[in-house]
């Protein structure tokens, strides 16, 4: 019985101070203690953490703005819009004036030349602007443009709009050179090379022609300039377009003067009928045909053209 004291008072102490000896061990001392400063560090750092974590996510959000920044751009290129109004004001002032220089004039293919100046001007311009806008100049093509999805929605009214104006500048330019010359050299068509209805002509006559007019432009601008698998013609698509534009004209030119434009009617239209005081208004009166047959026969060659290309 006394040996057995000494064993239980060793076993009291070591029972006691186990515990204590285990915890010890499962938590050493942590290396900052001892120094005043290290609760404020932690948190420091995790301030910094936090804060590297939110500019981390206004980054991203700033990165997918300025990722959807040029795709809203790209609707609409301003550039475009005016290489569209520059060329058609030139396109109104050499197409329009070659007819007013020599229309009806005796014992002159004057059909030929006006057809011919129209068509080379077309090929002569979309050279010139196509890498800014493709070279349009024309409202039922830009309309053919959009029903595709060559252009946006917003880029082809963009692209109207200029177009309209140029043809109301190259029209007024054409009214102040031809009306200071005598009078003997004064417009041969009468009317700022308007398009009117020719003498006896029906007006579904016209409407027929201008749709089928405008759908060969429209068709040729797009196997040639935007139809990808047409890789024989390339740089060549300006010089078809321009033939096309040739070719209508020889044919419609005696019925109705030829339009397959309407922005190239509207502009010595209104310029004819508000500078000219011999306007009898037709021009503004059947301007309707002008849009209606060119814009039909535009969609048309696009519908025909989408099912090709299925």
């Amino acid at each position: 019985m006394k040996a057995s004291v000494p064993h239980a008072l060793l076993f009291c102490i070591l029972g006691n101070g186990l515990p204590a000896l285990v915890a010890t061990a499962e938590a050493p001392p942590s290396p900052l203690e001892g120094f005043p400063e290290a609760d404020e560090a932690i948190s420091l750092v995790q301030i910094g953490l936090h804060t590297s974590a939110a500019n981390a996510t206004t980054a991203a959000e700033l990165a997918a703005a300025t990722a959807a920044a040029p795709a809203a751009a790209a609707d609409f290129d301003m550039k475009a819009s005016v290489a569209e109004f520059l060329a058609q004001a030139l396109f109104v002032f050499v197409g329009c004036g070659s007819a007013m220089s020599i229309a009806k004039a005796p014992g002159s293919a004057w059909v030929l030349q006006v057809a011919l100046t129209f068509g080379i001007a077309i090929t002569v311009l979309a050279y010139t602007i196509g890498h800014y806008s493709g070279g349009q100049m024309n409202g039922a093509v830009t309309l053919g443009l959009v029903i595709v999805g060559h252009i946006t929605v917003v880029q082809g009214i963009g692209n109207l709009v200029a177009q309209l104006l140029g043809s109301l500048l190259g029209a007024t330019m054409l009214w102040f050179v031809y009306s200071g010359m005598p009078a003997a050299s004064l417009d041969q068509t009468g009317g700022l090379g308007t398009n009117t209805l020719g003498d006896g002509v029906p007006m579904i006559s016209a409407l027929i022609g201008e749709i089928a007019g405008t759908f060969l432009l429209m068709y040729v601008v797009l196997e040639t300039a935007v139809n990808s698998a047409n890789t024989a013609v390339g740089s060549m698509a300006p010089l078809a377009i321009g033939f096309a534009v040739f070719l209508a004209h020889s044919v419609l030119i005696s019925l109705d003067g030829c339009s397959i434009n309407p922005t190239r009617t509207t502009g010595p239209a209104i310029i004819n009928a508000i500078l000219n005081p011999k306007s009898d208004g037709k021009a503004l009166q059947q301007l309707w045909i002008f849009w209606v047959g060119p814009c039909v026969g535009a969609a048309l060659a696009a519908g025909v053209y989408k099912g090709m290309t299925a």
